[in-house]
């Protein structure tokens, strides 16, 4: 029995980040295994994968089978959606809303909402501005008005184009 050859084997499978077997005499054999966490739904030329927190596709995973998990999108989204999951999770009512993520020019995000409003937040102070969009969803409903998208890149102001198609700014 070779126990560095059984730990690779485990590790080519899609589910397994890590796995470490040792053999104790005389007759019993040890595995530990660190199992690949699903966070989003990575969408890249047409195709739906799943991946973890660190950026990599689990392989052998139908996005299909997890229909909640989160949609990002672009080149660069892997590497960075766990920093974003981080920033949505500290006003887990506005980020249970969040179904889509837009990676902009290796930069930035675009999310968009359960109710199709896009949301555009900046490339530095990206926790600043969701902090803003949470106050100013709780303090006047704004997410439930007829608006089709909220603009955040501005740290002193923030955008929003109405329904009808003007912008108003505040």
């Amino acid at each position: 029995f070779d126990p560095a050859a059984a730990g690779r084997r485990l590790e080519a499978i899609g589910w397994v980040r890590s796995a470490v077997v040792e053999r104790r005499f005389p007759d019993t054999v040890l595995v530990r295994l660190d199992e690949r966490r699903p966070i989003a739904r990575w969408q890249s030329g047409g195709v739906s994968r799943v991946i973890d927190r660190d950026g990599v596709v689990i392989k052998g995973v139908a996005a299909a089978n997890f229909p909640t998990l989160p949609v990002v999108v672009g080149k660069d989204a892997p590497a960075n959606t766990a920093g974003l999951l981080a920033v949505l999770s500290t006003d887990p009512a506005l980020g249970a809303r969040v179904k889509a993520a837009i990676r902009v020019g290796g930069r930035r995000w675009n999310l968009r909402l359960d109710n199709g409003i896009e949301v555009r937040l900046p490339e530095h102070g990206l926790a600043d501005a969701w902090r803003r969009l949470g106050a100013y969803a709780r303090g006047n409903r704004m997410l439930a008005r007829a608006i089709t998208s909220v603009d955040l890149r501005l740290p002193d102001r923030l955008v929003v184009r109405r329904a009808g198609g003007d912008d108003k700014r505040t």
